[in-house]
């Protein structure tokens, strides 16, 4: 589905807001550069920071830029009722897939965590891929999680 190189840009902001035209000509150059996906809102994209209307500027901005190149778009957030918007206006903008993390600020229960993912995937059109980052999220997926 998603192979190769996939580059996690940055979201650049200036003046507290997000810098679309630096965004813009960091998503060509990745694009120009040959790489085989782009992932934008993880966590180097400082998802966590930007509000939805911020969020779903850098979702349209990457994958308006991206040409051919396949955009994965984060969509992680503290309530399910807010990651399923993310993902539908990651949708809405063209991503290609979206990228899930459980984020939490209190650990989250295997079940908890299958209920979000279950959630998004009954609403996505696209794949949906696991962001495993144990460290950030305090959950660690295992093949059993994975594939429940």
């Amino acid at each position: 589905m998603f192979t190769g190189l996939s580059a996690f840009p940055l979201t650049p902001l200036s003046d507290d807001r997000v810098d679309g035209p630096a965004l813009s000509g960091l998503v060509q150059r990745l694009a120009s550069a040959g790489v085989d996906s782009i992932t934008v809102l993880g966590s180097t994209g400082s998802y966590a920071y930007l509000d939805a209307g911020e969020r779903a500027l850098v979702a349209r901005t990457a994958v308006g830029q991206a040409g051919d190149i396949p955009v994965l778009v984060g969509i992680g957030d503290t309530r399910t009722s807010r990651v399923l918007a993310h993902a539908e206006a990651a949708q809405r903008a063209g991503a290609a897939g979206l990228l899930l993390a459980p984020v939490s600020y209190q650990p989250l229960s295997e079940d908890e965590v299958h209920g979000l993912f279950r959630a998004v995937t009954e609403q996505a059109s696209v794949p949906v891929v696991v962001y495993d980052n144990p460290r950030t999220t305090r959950f660690t997926f295992t093949l059993v999680s994975v594939t429940a």
